[in-house]
């Protein structure tokens, strides 16, 4: 009341500067008038708001990464002297450009003001760092927005497999009567071509794997990266190809002509690394090994593959050179009792594990026949009964180890279903 009173007693000019003093008080805006940081998007989408003030704005580590932050007055900030940048040694940011609201406006996204941000962090960062942007408002104060510097994930071990098998092609036309398997937990790759590889003509279009490169715990992030790992290491018949983002597979396309001229082991170790983050890799072996010697170059036919018993059937086998002088062939039909002798160039007894087979030398393709029988459990009226034709390079009698082999260059085997007179 003494003050009120006071006033009262003024003279006329004190009762002006008194009221104007009071006026200019009201005048003065409050701080929340001149906004400030209302949030951040990602600069592909200006209508999807990922931070805010209350949340911090999560970026992955690397260089160049951009992101756009809005509010009134935002636009209005120096690009230097208004412009703030708080973080770990080695990281910087900057102003790249100013959007108005008026522009904003046109470009669908608010009548708010904008500015682009581009930070540069180490793609190396181990550990998520906390750093921030601030810009100056009309009055001074400084207005942020809270940054989360997030670093890229280690990367699991690379496989050739996915669930344990391969995919989506096992080189069908390169392996052929050769083999492929993986050692090492899968990081191992071995391919053993068939004999007769750097001979064959034939077309293939089997010559495809997809690996795909699984980063451990991957982070979800407001701004990041599209980028394509860097592989190296490649040997000269295999080319890799990929698509950003880079959880996709890396495809690996083998050249086939260049796969079958190989005479010596190729042994190649395949680094797969992250461009941004150098410190996190992956590798892959792959050895590709040439069969040399006699083998089979294709898998074994029967012609016909279907018939009424008692007709004749001839096997043929395929090999990756010519016959020498003493080529044997050891063979057999699994159910031996279901088949006799056609011709004495094949001899057959029902009664031995195993039949022998001479070859005419020089010959790279050769047919056995036999003749089909109806002998009990040979043939079934309801439905064809099927028959094993299983063969090997090499004469048991003298090496009774070439049976035991049920895969590779020097086994074969198909099927022929006999169906009742």
């Amino acid at each position: 009341m003494n003050i009120i009173g006071r006033i009262r007693g003024a003279s006329p000019r004190r009762k002006v500067a008194v009221a104007g003093a009071a006026l200019a008080l009201i005048m003065v805006p409050s701080a929340s008038a001149w906004a400030g940081v209302e949030y951040a998007t990602r600069t592909t989408d200006c209508n999807t708001h990922v931070a805010g003030p209350g949340n911090a704005l999560t970026v992955m580590a690397g260089p160049n990464m951009q992101f756009e932050v809005w509010g009134n007055s935002v636009d209005l900030a120096n690009t230097t002297s208004g412009f703030r940048f708080t973080g770990p040694s080695g990281m910087t940011a900057s102003v790249v450009t100013r959007h108005s609201g008026s522009h904003n406006s046109s470009r669908g996204c608010g009548f708010v003001g904008s500015a682009v941000v581009q930070i540069t962090t180490p793609g190396t960062l181990t550990s998520t760092a906390s750093a921030s942007v601030s810009f100056q408002m009309p009055l001074g104060d400084f207005s942020s927005l809270a940054l989360s510097i997030v670093p890229f994930p280690a990367l699991n071990q690379a496989t050739w497999t996915t669930n344990g098998s391969l995919s989506p092609s096992n080189l069908a036309c390169i392996i052929k009567t050769g083999s492929i398997s993986t050692i090492n937990q899968d990081a191992k790759l071995v391919i053993h071509l068939p004999p007769g590889a750097s001979q064959d003509q034939s077309t293939c279009t089997s010559n495809v794997l997809n690996v795909k490169v699984v980063p451990a715990l991957f982070p979800i992030v407001d701004v990041s990266p599209s980028f394509k790992y860097t592989v190296t290491g490649l040997p000269s018949f295999l080319t890799e190809t990929q698509s950003p983002p880079a959880l996709t597979p890396l495809t690996f396309t083998f050249n086939v002509s260049a796969v079958r001229a190989l005479t010596t082991t190729s042994n190649s170790t395949i680094t797969i690394q992250n461009p941004i983050a150098t410190n996190r890799t992956t590798t892959l072996t792959l050895q590709v090994v040439p069969t040399a010697g006699q083998g089979f170059s294709q898998v074994a036919t029967a012609n016909p593959a279907s018939t009424n018993a008692g007709n004749p059937i001839d096997f043929t086998v395929h090999l990756s050179a010519p016959a020498s002088a003493t080529e044997t062939i050891t063979w057999r039909m699994t159910q031996a009792a279901c088949f006799r002798q056609a011709v004495p160039e094949a001899p057959y007894s029902a009664g031995s594990p195993f039949q022998l087979f001479k070859v005419p030398a020089g010959v790279t393709t050769a047919s056995i026949r036999v003749l089909s029988t109806n002998g009990g459990g040979c043939t079934n009226k309801l439905a064809p009964t099927a028959h094993i034709f299983e063969a090997w390079i090499g004469n048991v009698r003298i090496d009774p180890q070439v049976t035991t082999v049920t895969n590779g260059p020097t086994y074969t085997k198909t099927t022929i279903s006999l169906l009742a007179p």
